[in-house]
């Protein structure tokens, strides 16, 4: 299969296996011991039927996955649990319905996925050494991930090809809604500039406290130690190992031949000379030797604690001393929260949320060119911070209430007078001068708009276009909340598509909103089936399923 999708073929590998037999495997334990729900082989059910162990873990692996394709761990947070059974719902439709991904077709998504969108130039090699090393994402899981992204996408079109019937009066229509320009003006009352003017009482602080004394709350924390065995520390060995490999230049003067000279590149896609490539794939093959060679102390020091009947930090700490690694402590932190230090250990987040007492450590764990085992040290209590020890940000936190108070009420007393000056004939430009408020002047817009070079840095587009909605031409709308304050929206004019701009942009707008009705149709569909298959936990809208490209 491999064949069909790469532009270079993982010719390192091969010549590699002969000396180490690695993996940067996503998932493979079933989480061993945590990881069922409810049982150690109770994953739920599907239809009435028991999701099996094989589902549950295939869901979870693309999860995993998409989760390091999408900015890292953690990145789906609460929603990871629903985001798995969404994904059991949408295999197994795939499977009931017989849809099938050829290879050729996994190779045409990735490469049309994955090129450089400034070039076009695909490079299978060099993307998977990027998944590998700074996603951790081994190549399997993504070529799976890969597939069952196509497989989602059919299925999408099948389920949602009856909402893609619209006609081309509905699209006209729709078109020049999205796409009718506003002009407007908008008056912004910044809290921030207010702050330095709030007086803020010892009582009135004290009482802030205590209203909000639960946002001030210091939730459990952990503390991890751990041991981590570099790479780094195994180069010569594993040079040495190298050096002794009579059949090493053999086996890259075969694959050299067979590839041909212009799949061996740089990083710059540059083709190396022959001499180069050697040298780098020696050199890759060195690297990898010498992070298994500390994949074996890891494992074995994994073994040392597998004897034990239960293992304490201070029984972690003694088979630490007689290995001779080092303990290594981290810095307490929030379930779910970035773990200083060890940002690119795979599974760190998930492996460590179901560490216990009985489970206190983790399997051997792949970081970026080193391996770690990681134990719960302890776990720091919730605890309320005493009045002293956050007063300064109980200051600043009333400062900031008080000051949006203000700001609030200046802006809505600022409202009501425009609409009574406008009605008396003042412009809007004309009273914010006698309030001394100063406009800022919004560039012509569209609801179809995403972005909007121009537009004053304090305020937000979105934001805009919602205040705009609900606003009549030639009146000044409520006063509407910013992330600074607030501000007033005076809509001035709406210009009307022209019937030039129709007839250009019809086409595309034809298809973009049969693509959002077909959307629209998978989602309901989608939506009555979660709920049908006893997947949700109560009763709920799944947005798009993981994603799955269109």
């Amino acid at each position: 299969m491999i064949g069909t999708i790469r532009k270079h073929s993982s010719w390192l590998w091969v010549i590699v296996v002969v000396l180490v037999i690695s993996s940067f495997v996503i998932w493979s334990d079933a989480r061993q011991k945590g990881t069922s729900r409810g049982g150690e082989d109770n994953y739920g059910n599907l239809y009435g039927k028991p999701v099996t162990r094989d589902h549950y873990l295939r869901a979870l692996t693309f999860v995993e996955v998409s989760e390091l394709m999408q900015g890292g761990r953690g990145r789906f947070g609460a929603d990871k649990d629903g985001q798995i059974r969404q994904q059991l719902l949408l295999q197994a439709k795939i499977n009931e319905l017989g849809i099938q991904v050829s290879d050729v077709a996994v190779g045409v998504y990735i490469r049309e996925t994955f090129k450089d969108p400034a070039t076009g130039v695909f490079n299978y090699d060099s993307l998977m050494k990027n998944l590998q090393e700074k996603a951790r994402i081994d190549e399997a899981s993504f070529l799976n991930y890969s597939r069952q992204q196509i497989a989602i996408q059919h299925l999408v079109e099948l389920m949602g090809s009856a909402g893609k019937l619209v006609t081309p009066r509905e699209a006209e229509v729709e078109f020049r809604t999205q796409n009718e320009q506003y002009i407007a003006s908008v008056a912004l009352f910044s809290s921030s500039n207010l702050m330095s003017s709030v007086t803020a009482k010892p009582a009135e602080l004290t009482q802030f406290y205590s209203n909000r004394i639960v946002s001030y709350r210091i939730p459990e924390r952990l503390v991890l130690v751990y041991v981590r065995f570099d790479a780094s520390n195994h180069l010569a060995e594993s040079r040495a190992q190298l050096a002794a490999d009579g059949s090493f230049s053999n086996r890259f003067e075969q694959f050299y031949t067979q590839r041909g000279a212009e799949n061996f590149r740089d990083d710059k896609e540059i083709v190396l000379s022959k001499a180069a490539a050697f040298s780098k794939t020696r050199e890759e093959a060195v690297e990898q030797g010498a992070l298994e060679f500390a994949r074996r102390l890891a494992n074995k020091f994994n073994e040392d604690l597998g004897q034990q009947a239960t293992v304490t930090p201070s029984d972690f700490a003694k088979t630490a001393a007689k290995s001779g690694v080092a303990i290594r402590s981290t810095l307490p932190f929030r379930a779910g929260e970035r773990i200083i230090g060890l940002e690119g250990v795979t599974q760190l987040s998930q492996r460590v949320a179901s560490l216990d007492a009985e489970t206190p450590y983790t399997e051997p764990l792949d970081g970026n060119g080193f391996i770690i085992i990681p134990m719960l040290q302890t776990k720091l209590p919730a605890e309320t911070p005493a009045f002293d020890s956050v007063k300064d940000r109980v200051t600043r936190d009333f400062k900031m209430d008080r000051a949006r108070t203000v700001a609030r009420e200046n802006g809505q007393k600022f409202a009501a007078g425009a609409t009574s000056a406008l009605k008396a004939g003042t412009s809007f430009a004309q009273f914010a001068a006698t309030q001394k408020v100063i406009l800022s002047v919004i560039p012509p817009f569209s609801m179809a708009m995403q972005s909007l070079p121009g537009l004053d840095s304090r305020l937000n587009l979105y934001s805009v276009r919602n205040a705009v909605m609900s606003a009549k031409t030639n009146e000044v709308g409520t006063y509407t909340e910013t992330q600074d304050g607030g501000m007033v929206v005076f809509l001035a004019d709406k210009r009307p598509v022209t019937d030039v701009e129709v007839k250009a942009g019809m086409t595309a707008a034809l298809e973009d909103q049969r693509q959002q009705k077909k959307m629209s149709a998978f989602q309901g569909w989608f939506a009555a089936e979660f709920k049908n298959a006893g997947l949700a936990e109560k009763e709920m809208t799944p947005g798009m399923p993981m994603d799955s490209r269109q």
